[in-house]
Parts: structure tokens; C-alpha cells; sequence
């Protein structure tokens, strides 16, 4: 006794490249959306710290910026502004290394002027110096203090923008795939 074959229906049609191609391209958009929202989130990490003083002897304004946005930490008058400092302690790796981060004391609080923490104690140091330097100046100058961690950022984020962008073009390429073959099937009887 044979297998019995099923029957095939009479509207049953064999598969369309373009239908198949359609589902390639909105896989692959599917695949580029988290991709593309993740590396833009990344790049966006805000490690640009910046503590600008109003020559005129105006508040101050503390800011985080990432590579697309900027926002203000606080603005601070110059009576609220106590010092900076040097927050220590240790690393959370095997090793123990210490790690430096400096801080700005206000009344309000202390604000972090670096998004990361150091592991050289004299570039922390440098900074820390600098910083006082600029508040005890009664002219500070308009460029401010300013710490940039951004470059591991915009590696990470770009990497990951790069592949959505990637995965993008071969959901374009698809599309135009999809296009061709639904013409060819118009075309034919």
C-alpha cells in the first residue's frame, strides 16, 4: 500500500518570490530597529561633564552632554558652591586598584564633574586643581571646566548604529527585490 498524497486544492498557487522577499525585508527591518535605537542610545550617554561660571559673577551651570543631547545638572549661585574634592575608593575587580572621581561640593548636594571614575590619582588630581583654580577666579573664563569621556561611547554606540544602518540597506535592497518580482508576476499570465 502506497502513501496517499494530499490533495491539492484548487486554489492553491506555488509560493511568490515577491512574497518571500517581503517577509526577508520586514525580518531584517525588525532585526535593524533595535540596533539602530540601542547605538543611538549609547552614543547619547551622557560622559561630557561641564561646570561654566558667569564672568559677571552670575551662577553657575553644571551640564551633562552625550554626542546628540545636552541637559543641566543644576545652576548654582556662586554662595552655593562650596569646593571641590576628590572622592576615593576601590575597584570593584580582583585587583582592588583605587579609583578617583572628582566632585563638586554645593549645598545641595555634591555633583560628580566626571562621568567615570579615574585610576591615575595625578590626572585626578590635575583636574581637581584646575577646577578649584577656575572657581577661585573672580573672571572665570566662558570655556569653563570640562571633562569628555565620550570616545568609549561613540565606539560602542557607533558599532551598534553601524549594524542597524547595515541591516537597513538589505531591507532596502530586499524591497527593491520585492518590487522587481511583484512586476515580473504582473507580468506573467
Amino acid at each position: 500500500m502506497s502513501p496517499s498524497v494530499p490533495a491539492r486544492s484548487p486554489s492553491y498557487t506555488p509560493s511568490r518570490p515577491s512574497r518571500a522577499t517581503a517577509i526577508g525585508a520586514g525580518a531584517f527591518l525588525l532585526l535593524a530597529l533595535p540596533f539602530l535605537v540601542l547605538g543611538l542610545w549609547l552614543m547619547d550617554g551622557k560622559s561630557r561633564v561641564e561646570l561654566r561660571c558667569e564672568p559677571s559673577g552670575g551662577p553657575c551651570v553644571l551640564s551633562r552632554a552625550g554626542w546628540l543631547t545636552r541637559e543641566e545638572v543644576g545652576r548654582y549661585p556662586r554662595e552655593a558652591l562650596q569646593g571641590v574634592k576628590l572622592d576615593r575608593t576601590r575597584s570593584a575587580r580582583r585587583a582592588r586598584q583605587p579609583i578617583f572621581r572628582p566632585v563638586l561640593e554645593t549645598t545641595s548636594g555634591p555633583q560628580p564633574l566626571a562621568s567615570q571614575w579615574l585610576e591615575d590619582e595625578a590626572e585626578a588630581l590635575r583636574f581637581v586643581d584646575a577646577a578649584r583654580a577656575y572657581l577661585a577666579s573672580p573672571t572665570p573664563s566662558a570655556e569653563g571646566i570640562v571633562r569628555d569621556d565620550r570616545r568609549p561611547n561613540l565606539r560602542v554606540g557607533g558599532a551598534f548604529t553601524g549594524v542597524g544602518l547595515v541591516l537597513l540597506g538589505v531591507c532596502g535592497w530586499l524591497l527593491a527585490r520585492t518590487r522587481a518580482h511583484r512586476r515580473a508576476e504582473a507580468r506573467a499570465p
